[in-house]
């Protein structure tokens, strides 16, 4: 948010036109918090665009939001809101940051949505779900501090995102996290259409000899109760970053 958008805040057309069709808008819509208030916001028009106008300084000064904050809007239905807000980054056992640039893969965790008890003596792989993947990710410290590390290059390069968009992690039961991916225009992606392929390391491809044509290579879920293991024909491909 910035300073603007605590009077009036714009509604992404992308979004409008999923929820609403074109020129199809309601004139107000409810917007739900999580301590129970819900509040009547008219919408407003201007060169095509949407705007919450009317009411929605009444969400703002209630939730004492403040440039710099984050807000996430979930559709209930057409016309109804639920409103997530984060404070330095966190909404309670959620946080958001953006993309960094390739070149920089440690997400910082903030302190306390990992528990006291949580040890970093020994490597620890979190478990992150995106809609119906999942992706295994390191967690390491570096200056004190707890980070996703090995593996967020994955998620990047599969689902191809882009720096600059916003990351949404939720902490559920043990090192399990969900992760929603915001666009630069503030619009959740969807990914339940893109296939997703195990990488190898290239040590690992190397020693197989998958780059010598089709192999059979035997694949072992653990993280599967019980664990899973199926062969299947696999070749070892050059992509630009290896193999």
């Amino acid at each position: 948010m910035n300073k603007a958008d605590e009077v009036i805040l714009s509604i992404p057309s992308d979004v409008a036109c999923k929820l609403w069709g074109v020129d199809k808008a309601p004139i107000n819509v409810m917007i739900h918090t999580d301590d129970g208030r819900i509040f009547n916001v008219w919408l407003s028009e201007s060169k095509g665009n949407l705007f919450f106008f009317q009411g929605w300084s009444n969400v703002t000064q209630h939730l004492r939001l403040s440039e710099g904050c984050l807000v996430v809007f979930n559709p209930l239905d057409c016309t109804t809101f639920k409103v997530a807000y984060f404070l330095d980054g966190v909404s309670g056992s959620s946080f958001w940051t953006y993309l960094l640039r390739t070149s920089s893969h440690f997400y910082v965790i903030p302190e306390f949505i990992l528990p006291k008890s949580f040890n970093i003596s020994i490597d620890v792989i979190s478990t992150i779900m995106i809609e119906n993947k999942t992706f295994h990710v390191m967690i390491e410290t570096a200056n004190g501090k707890f980070g996703f590390t090995v593996g967020i290059d994955v998620i990047v390069s599969q689902l191809q995102l882009e720096p600059g968009c916003f990351l949404l992690f939720t902490k559920n039961l043990g090192n399990y996290f969900n992760l929603k991916v915001f666009g630069k225009n503030g619009v959740e992606k969807n990914f339940l259409d893109v296939d997703v392929y195990v990488m190898l390391p290239d040590r690992v491809s190397e020693m197989s000899k998958l780059d010598l044509g089709l192999k059979d290579i035997t694949v072992r879920l653990l993280n599967r109760d019980p664990p899973v293991q199926f062969t299947n024909g696999t070749i070892r491909e050059r992509t630009r970053e290896g193999f």
